[in-house]
C-alpha cells in the first residue's frame, strides 16, 4: 500500500469532520452536527474492525467496544441535538449545503489513489466502500438541506436524526461479539478450502465448526472454531492458528480468516462427519 493510499482515508475523513464540525457552530446547523458525528462513526468502525488478520485479536476486541460505546455516545448527542433545534431551518442553510458538496467531492478524491494502488482486495474494497458511504453522507447533508431551503423545512431536522440514529447503529454493530456486518453460511467451496486445512493442517486439530462468512466494510471475513485433541502450550496455539489461518487464506484470498480454537475437554459433543457446516452446528471431522 503505497503512502497516498494509507493517508488518503484518515486525511480525507479528518477534514470533512472538521468542516462539518466548524459549519455547524457557526451556522448552528444541527444537521451539519448529525453529519460530523456520523463521519466519526464510520472512521472508527474503519479503524476499530479492520479486515486485516494480522491484528490482534484481544486488541481488536478492546477496540470495537471502545469504538461502539463512542459512537453511541456520538449518535446520542446527534439526536437530541436535532430534535432541540426544531424543525426550523437554520439561516445559514446555504453554507451547509455547499459544506456538504465540499466534503463528498474531498472523500471521493483518494479513490483514484485507491484504484491505481497495489493492495490486498479485502483492504481495496473496504476503503473504497468506507470512501463512498462518507461522500453519500455529504451529499445526503446537501440535498436534505436544498430539500429543506425550498420544499420542506422540516426535511432538515429529519436528515439530522437519521444520521444520529444510524450512528447508534453503527455502534451496536461494533458492538457484536463478531463485530459489524451481515453474517451468512459458507458456500461450499468455502467449506471445502475449511475441511481441507483442519485434515491436512497441525495434527493436534481433530476438528472444527462454527464456520461464519462476514461482510462489513466491503470485505469478508471468515470465521471458524477449530477443535484440539489437548491442550497446547500458548506458542503452539499461536502456531496452529497462524498455520490454519494460512492454509485457509491461501485457498480462499478474497476472505479475511479468523481461526478459534477450543479444547476438546471443554465439550461433551461427538464429532460428526459431513461437509455441510451451519453456525449453529456441532464439531465436525475433516
Amino acid at each position: 500500500m503505497n503512502r497516498v493510499a494509507q493517508a488518503g482515508l484518515p486525511v480525507s475523513f479528518a477534514v470533512s469532520g472538521l468542516l462539518l464540525l466548524l459549519t455547524s457552530v457557526i451556522v448552528e446547523s444541527a444537521s451539519a452536527l448529525a453529519a460530523a458525528a456520523l463521519m466519526t462513526t464510520l472512521l472508527l468502525a474503519a479503524v476499530a474492525d479492520p479486515p486485516t488478520r494480522t491484528r490482534d485479536p484481544r486488541r481488536r476486541a478492546f477496540g470495537r467496544v471502545g469504538a461502539a460505546i463512542a459512537a453511541l455516545v456520538l449518535g446520542t448527542i446527534a439526536v437530541i441535538a436535532a430534535l432541540s433545534a426544531g424543525f426550523s431551518l437554520p439561516t445559514g442553510w446555504a453554507y451547509v449545503a455547499l459544506t456538504g458538496g465540499v466534503v463528498a467531492l474531498v472523500l471521493l478524491a483518494p479513490l483514484a489513489a485507491l484504484w491505481r494502488s497495489n493492495l490486498e482486495i479485502p483492504i481495496l474494497r473496504s476503503e473504497r466502500t468506507t470512501l463512498l458511504r462518507g461522500s453519500a453522507v455529504g451529499l445526503t447533508l446537501a440535498v436534505g438541506v436544498l430539500i429543506g431551503a425550498y420544499v420542506l423545512p422540516a426535511v432538515d431536522t429529519f436528515v439530522a436524526v437519521a444520521f444520529g440514529l444510524i450512528a447508534v447503529l453503527e455502534g451496536v454493530a461494533l458492538a457484536r461479539p463478531g463485530g459489524a456486518g451481515l453474517r451468512r453460511v459458507p458456500a461450499p467451496d468455502e467449506t471445502r478450502a475449511v475441511e481441507a486445512a483442519i485434515a491436512h493442517g497441525p495434527p493436534e486439530v481433530i476438528g472444527f465448526r462454527r464456520v461464519v462468512v462476514r461482510g462489513t466494510g466491503g470485505a469478508e471475513y471468515l470465521s471458524v472454531e477449530a477443535l484440539l485433541r489437548q491442550k497446547v502450550s500458548g506458542e503452539r496455539a499461536v502456531g496452529i492458528r497462524t498455520a490454519l489461518e494460512s492454509t485457509i487464506k491461501s485457498a480462499l484470498p478474497n476472505l479475511v480468516v479468523s481461526v478459534r480454537l477450543r479444547v476438546s475437554e471443554e465439550f461433551n459433543l461427538p464429532l460428526a462427519t459431513g461437509a455441510s457446516v451451519l453456525p449453529s452446528a456441532p464439531w465436525k471431522a475433516p
